[in-house]
């Protein structure tokens, strides 16, 4: 496919890798590349003062993710994001068990339960008016917070965030987008 390379599928059942075309599969999500024209890449800006966007902003140095290893050395769109969680969610990219693992809270050794799986935050939230479960992820750039994806499994929502800002509070964001669609009825999702 035109010397790309495509995202790879964990098919669990067979318990490998496989690499190929797949209808659900991410579109805009690669490692970051090292040279990279610089023309592709978005602006970042980092807060001056306190952590504050309204204080004003400098241009953030460039930064080459390529030397990182496991997540943190993709780069990827809010609309793969997306797709992402809507596969976790559905059963699609991996078991419903697998998932319930990941996003399980871990136990300390004193036996206190942690608000943390494997990989994924877990909080219950206030969701139209209601005690919701919320499973993800936040990421962080020059310790600000720059993207959120956001799972609320009760009703097949995901969303995702991403700024280029550093410091963005890109969870109120999302919260705020997820109250939008329950707001116009659009839940539960079809899987």
């Amino acid at each position: 496919m035109d010397g790309q390379e495509t995202p790879g599928r964990l098919n669990e059942g067979e318990g490998r890798h496989s690499r190929g075309p797949d209808p659900g599969a991410t579109r805009d999500t690669s490692p970051d590349p090292t040279k990279k024209s610089r023309q592709d890449r978005v602006t970042s800006y980092f807060t001056r003062f306190r952590s504050d966007p309204n204080y004003g902003m400098y241009v953030m140095r460039p930064l080459d993710y390529s030397c990182y290893a496991g997540s943190s050395v993709f780069v990827s769109t809010p609309s793969d994001l997306v797709r992402f969680g809507m596969a976790i969610n559905s059963g699609k990219l991996l078991k419903p068990a697998t998932v319930e693992l990941l996003q399980t809270p871990q136990v300390l050794p004193s036996g206190e339960e942690t608000d943390y799986g494997l990989g994924w935050y877990l909080k219950t939230v206030t969701l139209a008016g209601k005690q919701t479960r919320v499973t993800g992820h936040d990421g962080d750039s020059m310790s600000g917070m720059v993207a959120s994806l956001m799972t609320f499994p009760q009703y097949g929502i995901v969303v995702a965030v991403t700024s280029n800002i550093s410091h963005a509070d890109t969870f109120a964001v999302g919260m705020k987008i997820a109250e939008a669609f329950l707001g116009q009825g659009r839940s539960p999702a079809s899987k």
